[in-house]
């Protein structure tokens, strides 16, 4: 009797040791570097608003700086306008446009923008949306209470 005793008391104890050697599973996001106050999520990067790329170390706003050369339709005016896009002081999502004669901010998520109500240096109001595709920037705004469009190609 005491050596089957002994002998279940090794085999559980064989059993335990073995079992207590199995390796972990490893933890996806082990070796993963968010950026910017950004979230591992198994094995990805959820970038905090404002941030985007797989370790969220690209402004989302960057896409949308640069030259735009486009053309201009809006009630009365119609033409080729040149866009400027700078970045913002006012927090990573925020932009500048500047069309050689008046300045107007905007804010980005994704590859959109919105323009919020504002007044222009010569007394008019701006607001409007757009988006980016590739290199066109297309905008539809209402400009002093006319509905205009715009459509850029990014140099």
């Amino acid at each position: 009797m005491r050596l089957s005793n002994l002998s279940i008391a090794l085999g559980l104890f064989t059993v335990s040791l073995v079992s207590s050697c199995k390796k972990e599973k490893s933890d996806p996001c082990d070796n993963v570097v968010c950026l910017n106050g950004g979230s591992c999520n198994s094995g990805a990067c959820s970038c905090a608003a404002g941030y985007e790329g797989a370790s969220c170390g690209t402004e989302v706003r960057a896409k949308f700086i640069g030259q735009y050369n486009g053309t201009l339709s809006c009630p009365g005016v119609n033409g080729t306008v040149n866009i400027t896009i700078t970045n913002s002081a006012a927090g990573v999502t925020s932009i500048v446009f500047n069309d050689g004669q008046d300045t107007w901010t905007g804010t980005v998520s994704g590859n959109s923008v919105n323009i919020p109500t504002q007044t222009l240096g010569g007394g008019a109001t701006i607001s409007g949306s757009g988006q980016l595709a590739g290199l066109i920037l297309t905008l539809n705004f209402n400009l002093a209470g006319n509905t205009c469009t715009y459509s850029g190609t990014k140099q």
